[in-house]
């Protein structure tokens, strides 16, 4: 009970707020170096597989990073749809879809979500390309970066 009052009798500047009322950097290094990151990756990413909450869709979007996803294709993956209310996911489904923004329901734990994924990537319509095996242009094909 003792280390209860004595933070009670701590003043503000004790406990880490911020007494002149202005902004605490709550964002810890290894966030921020992750978003670093992911910006990076998104520079030479040509499609982007956006996961969001399920039960959430709208609140669990990372807005930091919306500007850098313009221009790109996207994916919307709302994940969790196993502990999403069904009526309500179907909603939202339709709700992205008539702005015209990909959408799918996933349970990232389950296989038939990541076929569900693969299929909306186009990877399931793609043959099976060898290891060093060049593509119809002459290119080398690049890998799949996933990141946010």
């Amino acid at each position: 009970m003792g280390g209860v009052r004595s933070m009670v009798k701590k003043g503000l500047g004790e406990m880490g707020f911020n007494k002149g009322g202005g902004v605490i950097n709550w964002f810890p290094g290894h966030m921020a170096a992750a978003t670093r990151a992911i910006r990076h990756r998104l520079k030479v990413s040509d499609l982007v597989i956006e996961v969001r909450d399920a039960r959430l869709p709208l609140s669990s979007v990372n807005e930091d990073l919306q500007p850098s996803l313009s221009g790109k294709r996207r994916i919307l993956a709302l994940n969790k749809k196993d502990l999403a209310n069904p009526n309500i996911m179907h909603k939202w489904t339709h709700y992205f879809d008539s702005r015209e923004q990909d959408c799918i329901s996933i349970n990232a734990h389950s296989r038939s979500s990541v076929k569900k994924v693969r299929f909306a990537v186009g990877m399931d319509q793609l043959p099976h390309e060898e290891e060093g095996e060049k593509a119809v242009d002459g290119s080398t094909p690049l890998p799949v970066l996933g990141s946010l």
